[in-house]
């Protein structure tokens, strides 16, 4: 891996070498921010294959891909167009196996081929030797209140740090969300470009993280009755099943983390900084973690993984399987 600079690479690194035409062959996306990390996809899909179809694009994920077929397909040469786009989503879940056959691919990568290796939201990866790049999709400097005064800058809005503060409290901090109700509150707000805290409390919509915590404080108590009636209300709300199993996968990861932290003994302004969460986030998550051992935590990941594969993989309907979740985790402990 070629160190471009002393400090992480993010997304305007990534949009300016796109821009430039200097990505390499083989592009490495991590952090936690998802969203950035398919926002980056679509952007080169359209730098790549423009208005002409995308017919060179293939999209796998890491948890059933073969590391032979992928690269297979990078080594051929494109047949419709005159490059290939290769995406391997949820790379951290790549079998062990499955890395040699890439890792020869590594380096002699074709030219032609762009393969993308999408880490974010998941573990660190060991990083492939040869012409590559990585780009850490986390939140930009300043945490999540800064990504927030961003986000709306990029909107042409100008957000006060108490409403950008207010919005991370109600939404959380997945990018998307918070993109998703700037926009919002944007389409209201029309020609006056200033959002204010109060702005913010009328036009978020809330009931969906509120009704997460409610989730996550039900399997904390191991209360199966309260946690299916609010899965209930978040499927009669339309949320996807993914996107529940996301919210509640983060808000575990996060807890693991800042027990990690605290045991550490670490400074209260350090773990905020760490965690990228406001002073009154880390208040409520102190007294979640007051609920949890690390065996408990262990075994609530590792089920919210399985879940995860069967949401992907299962004919089954998706209702049914989040329903078995809710349940296995209110009997994990």
């Amino acid at each position: 891996m070629k160190k471009k600079t002393a400090e992480k690479a993010g997304y305007a690194e990534f949009a300016r070498a796109l821009a430039s035409g200097s990505l390499p062959p083989i592009i490495v996306f991590t952090g936690d921010q998802t969203y950035l990390a398919e926002k980056a996809v679509a952007e080169l899909r359209k730098s790549l294959f423009g208005g002409s179809g995308d017919m060179g694009f293939t999209l796998v994920y890491g948890d059933n891909a073969s590391g032979k077929e992928i690269a297979d397909n990078a080594s051929t040469y494109p047949m419709f167009s005159g490059k290939k786009l290769i995406v391997v989503r949820n790379a951290d879940k790549l079998a062990a196996k499955e890395l040699t056959p890439l890792e020869g691919y590594f380096a002699s990568p074709s030219p032609a081929t762009c393969l993308v290796l999408d880490f974010t939201g998941g573990k660190k990866p060991k990083l492939p030797k040869g012409d590559a790049a990585q780009y850490d999709f986390s939140m930009e400097k300043g945490g999540s209140s800064g990504a927030v005064l961003e986000a709306a800058r990029a909107l042409g809005f100008e957000i006060s740090r108490p409403a950008a503060e207010a919005l991370v409290t109600l939404v959380g901090e997945d990018m998307r969300d918070i993109h998703n109700q700037l926009e919002k509150i944007a389409l209201y707000k029309g020609e006056d470009k200033k959002i204010t805290p109060a702005d913010v409390d009328a036009l978020t919509v809330r009931t969906k993280y509120a009704d997460i915590y409610q989730l996550i404080n039900a399997i904390s108590r191991k209360d199966r009755k309260t946690a299916h009636r609010v899965l209930l209300d978040l499927e009669a709300a339309g949320e996807e099943p993914l996107s529940i199993l996301g919210l509640v996968t983060w808000r575990f990861r996060l807890l693991w983390r800042a027990k990690e932290l605290s045991e550490k003994k670490t400074p209260q302004a350090e773990m905020i900084k760490q965690l990228k969460i406001s002073p009154g986030q880390l208040y409520y998550l102190g007294e979640d973690l007051k609920k949890f051992k690390y065996a408990e935590l262990l075994r609530i990941m590792e089920t919210l993984s399985e879940y995860d594969k069967k949401l992907k993989l299962s004919y089954v309907p998706k209702s049914f399987v989040l329903t078995k979740m809710v349940i296995d985790l209110c009997g994990t402990r």
